[in-house]
This record gives structure tokens, sequence and C-alpha cells, in this order.
């Protein structure tokens, strides 16, 4: 009698906590936890049954269900229609699913729950939040409101990002130390992006050109995903490259004389050369023109006697 109340009770405790230790460790991996929008995410349910056999697991988006798997079910997987919500039926299975296509409406908490079906239906949830981002799709812009900049001149710049959600991060290096006194500002679009500008403004030293170089540097990032950097550098007089003027100074000017000796050296004996023998052939007609009219008078004077 005392045995078979032992059994009984045994049982029913059995039956009252059983459910309670029979399913254990339910938790929810997502991966990637921060989705660009479009891309896909792998939504992982792992638990440990103690033996216990599995009655269903169910996804959610929120409180609305997606997914479910149920082993003992034909078919065992079931699609609840779900706006923006695109299941990869061929990569899903009872542990994980594979959302495609996630759009910025689709942020929010997701969530796995497992029941053991004995003894007592045992059910655990795992909920994660997932966070579906829109990269810029533009480098950051960045902009001075002059060229080059002299010490004790005030430089006036701004940086501004392509539309993005959320909101692009930007910040202004000078010869790589960030600048503190910047002044931000955000712009909300339609869409629900938003742009991003930041201003500064920053009085020139001439210790702001260590080697005759200030750079400028805009830095746009968004976590750990995005990073972009624009630049813009600025030259001191002395070293700011501008292209050679041909003057008759120094250099140039002896570059020039050289020049002319050379042309003298080469042209002159030529020019000489062609004057003699312009005087050379005028001396030989002389002559023969000479030679002809003394001929032509001695034959005359031959023919009367002379």
């Amino acid at each position: 009698m005392v045995e078979r109340s032992i059994l009984t009770f045994s049982s029913f405790f059995i039956v009252l906590f059983g459910g309670v230790t029979s399913l254990r460790d339910v938790k929810l991996l997502v991966e990637p936890e921060t989705v660009i929008r479009g891309r896909t995410a792998a939504l992982i349910c792992s638990r440990d049954m103690q033996g216990a056999p599995l009655y269903s697991v169910k996804w959610y988006r929120g409180n609305h269900e997606f997914f479910r798997y149920t082993p003992m079910e034909e078919p065992d997987l079931r699609i609840f229609g779900l706006p923006g919500i695109y299941v990869d039926m061929n990569r899903s299975n009872g542990t994980q699913v594979l959302l495609r296509r996630l759009d910025l409406g689709l942020a929010g908490n997701f969530s796995c729950e497992v029941t053991a079906e004995s003894p007592s239906f045992a059910t655990q949830i795992a909920t994660k939040f997932i966070d579906v981002i829109a990269l810029p799709t533009m480098d950051p812009t960045l902009q001075a409101n002059k060229d080059r900049y002299q010490p004790g001149e005030t430089l006036s710049a701004n940086c501004s990002s392509s539309p993005a959600r959320p909101a692009t991060n930007l910040t202004i290096y000078v010869n790589e130390e960030p600048l503190r006194s910047s002044e931000t500002s955000l712009h909300q679009l339609e869409n629900g992006l938003f742009t991003t500008r930041v201003n500064v403004e920053l009085k020139v030293t001439p210790g702001l050109f260590p080697g005759g170089r200030m750079r400028l540097e805009c830095v746009a990032s968004i976590y750990d995903i995005y990073k972009r950097t624009a630049k813009l550098d600025f030259f001191t007089p002395e070293t700011d490259p501008r292209p050679e003027r041909i003057t008759l100074n120094g250099g140039a000017a002896r570059c020039f004389q050289n020049f002319f000796l050379i042309f003298l050296l080469l042209f002159l004996p030529m020019v000489a050369c062609q004057d003699f023998g312009q005087l050379y052939d005028g001396l030989i007609d002389d002559a023969f023109q000479y030679y002809d009219e003394e001929s032509e008078n001695n034959a005359l004077l031959s023919l009367v006697g002379g």
C-alpha cells in the first residue's frame, strides 16, 4: 500500500514538473542582426529538448506568426501571409527560417516559440530585434568656400551625405584631428530616409600646414557596416603646386641666351657661305661679260683693217 502511494506520488511529480524540465535553453540567433535593405537574414532557433518529442516551432514578427514547423502534420511546413515577409522555403526548416528582400518596415522584434509534445506541452520563446537599414548610395560631399587659405583667414566648409537610414554620422577632421566645433543638421525625406549635413568654421594658423599642406577630411559612417571619406588638400603659397611660367629671369634667361648662341653658331656660317657664293658668282659673271665685250671690239677692228 505504501509502495503504491509512492508510485502514485512519483507519477504525479513527473506529470507536474516533467514538462518544465523537458525543454531548455531556447535561443534565437539572427544572422546578421543588422540587415541592409533588400538583403537576406537567417533566423536560427536552437533548443535542448532533453529527450522530449518536438511538437512545433513557430516564428513571429511582433505578435504575428508567419512560419510554422509541425513534424507530426502533413505538410510539416506552413507559411502565414504577412506583408513584406518572403520566406525561402528551400532553405527553411524546423531549425531555421531564411527571409529574403527585407525592407525597412520589417525592422523590429522576431521570435521563435518551441513546444514539446510531452509530458505537458511545455513551451519556451526567444526574441531578437532585427534592424533593417538603408545605406547611402553615394560617397559624402565635402566643400569649402575657397580653394586656398592664408594664415589668419577663416575656413568655412560643409559635408553632406546622401539619404540613408539611420542618419549617417559625419565627422570632420583637420590633419587627422577631429573638429569638435561643428554643427550637424538632419532632414527627413518622405520615404523615411535622412540626409545629414555638418558645417564647420576654423581659424587658419601657420601650424595647420605641416609640411606646407593642410588636409580637411569628412568621414561618413553607419555602425561598423558603412564608412566612406572625402578629402580636400590646401597648400601654402610656397608649396602650392602651380604650372611653370616662362620668364626671362634666372635660369629661363640663361636658357634663352644659350639657345640664341647655338642659333648663331649653326646658321651664321651658312648665311656667310651663301653670301660668299653669291659674290663669287657675281665676279665670274662680270669677268665673262668683260671678256665678251673685248672680244667683240677686237673682231670689229680686224674687219676694218685696224
